[in-house]
């Protein structure tokens, strides 16, 4: 729905402005008797105009608009926000689920621009670019210094456009042509373990019905019919999207209803007349907005059971409006219930199950050069968690590369059957990743479901 800037600042040229002035008028101000100073700045452009000729320091209206629809904003609660341009490309873009591109997946590591890993089927995967390349140059730009978000700006653009991306690897630099390519995040990931079939979803953006249809698919080929749906740090996304999810696993009727302001609401149904699938659900305090839609309308129906721990609680729903320029507002305009009538804003969903976390998530330890005694940095305090989970490390991670840490690794390294070296080298850092993804799979939370599962 687009908006003018203009069309909204109707909206606010009511507000009125109350404060003292002092009782002195300085000469360069323009002279208004301060027992008029109210009536006088009664509207939004008035009090624009009063800055414009008055203030120190310089202000043009397009900042002062700008200020004003984030301070309206942001007095009425902590979902609705202003964006700028970019702000606005870069949220419609992260919840569509769709962007063009070269489809790899970067951070900022003390000051570098690391490749963490690629989409699957991406460009730069297809070029073969790997997980611990750091970005050097685009189209011959020095990219050092520069923030993450400039140099994604940089490698972004046209589909069939080229874009060329200096690298370094293992101390060379290396340049990569890569074609750009619309690029379709997929948030769906499944598995069968054990007879019992297993389905995360990350976030509901524009093509998770698409893939969990996809996952169904498998499982009934495989002759799945109990499953797991991990929802734990889904932060929502889509409400239509959940809707659509929620019809195949959902007995039919209301999955959840939108009420607005006015009494105006509207509720989406299930159409599922025969539920396939015994269900297990696993929540935690990072399922939030469309995740917790889902998972409550499941509950509330008794189409499955909830594991885990307390949801985040997000009870209302946001809709993104464009103005002209390309900036934008997105603003709460309505409350959700669940099947059941209850509203679950701040107090989120209660698991049926309650099961604490016994995961231990750490960031992905991706190798860019060797790590040796001396060095200092994130990417050492980072090697000493690693080896404090899998009980090498005995201190505190502190970012120092020292004697604890040497004796650590090397201890590491000969249980691994690896020169011990001392040194975080590729080969270390594989197997560093290779038992830390051992320590996931002690999942107290997914066993429970399984369980829960193999009772039914």
């Amino acid at each position: 729905m687009k908006r003018h800037l203009s069309i909204f600042m109707a909206f606010v040229i009511v507000l009125t402005l109350v404060f003292s002035v002092p009782s002195v008028t300085y000469a360069a101000m323009n002279t208004v008797e301060s027992d008029n100073i109210s009536s006088y700045l009664d509207d939004l452009g008035s009090i624009m105009q009063f800055i414009k000729d008055n203030y120190a320091g310089d202000i043009t209206y397009d900042q002062m608009e700008e200020g004003a629809i984030k301070g309206i904003l942001s007095s009425l609660d902590k979902y609705s926000t202003y964006f700028t341009k970019d702000e606005m490309d870069s949220f419609a873009e992260s919840t569509s689920g769709t962007f063009t591109g070269v489809g790899m997946v970067v951070e900022q590591r003390d000051n570098h621009i690391v490749v963490v890993s690629t989409i699957k089927g991406s460009p730069a995967q297809k070029a073969g670019v790997k997980s611990g390349y750091i970005v050097q140059s685009v189209d011959g730009k020095d990219v050092e210094g520069m923030s993450i978000n400039d140099v994604t700006s940089l490698i972004k653009g046209e589909k069939g456009t080229k874009v060329k991306i200096g690298f370094l690897v293992n101390g060379k630099t290396v340049e990569y042509e890569i074609t750009r390519d619309v690029i379709n995040i997929n948030p769906v990931s499944y598995k069968i373990i054990n007879g019992i079939g297993y389905m995360s979803i990350s976030e509901f953006n524009g093509n998770t019905e698409e893939n969990v249809a996809k996952a169904l698919d498998y499982m009934d080929q495989n002759n799945i019919k109990k499953l797991v749906i991990d929802l734990r740090d889904d932060p929502g996304g889509y409400l239509q999207e959940a809707e659509a999810v929620a019809n195949f696993f959902v007995p039919a009727g209301p999955v959840v209803t939108v009420a607005m302001n006015g009494g105006n609401n509207q509720t989406f149904y299930s159409n599922l007349k025969n539920q396939k699938y015994k269900i297990a659900v696993l929540i935690n305090n990072g399922t939030a907005s469309a995740a917790e839609i889902l998972a409550g309308a499941i509950q509330d129906t008794k189409a499955g059971v909830l594991v885990g721990e307390n949801s985040y609680g997000k009870g209302t729903v946001q809709e993104v409006f464009s103005f002209s320029d390309g900036s934008g507002m997105k603003l709460t305009i309505a409350k959700y219930l669940l099947p059941s009538g209850r509203w679950i804003d701040g107090t989120g969903l209660k698991p049926d199950v309650e099961v604490k976390d016994s995961r231990v998530t750490l960031p992905e330890l991706v190798y860019t050069k060797d790590i040796k005694k001396g060095d200092t940095g994130n990417d050492v305090k980072l090697l000493q968690s690693y080896l404090s989970l899998l009980g090498y490390y005995k201190g505190e991670p502190n970012g120092y590369f020292g004697n604890d840490t040497y004796d650590a690794i090397v201890s590491f390294q000969k249980y691994a059957g690896i020169p011990a070296t001392g040194v975080l080298d590729r080969g270390t850092t594989d197997a560093l990743s290779y038992f830390y993804g051992l320590t996931l799979r002690n999942d107290a939370q997914l066993d429970k479901a399984i369980e829960l599962l193999n009772q039914q």
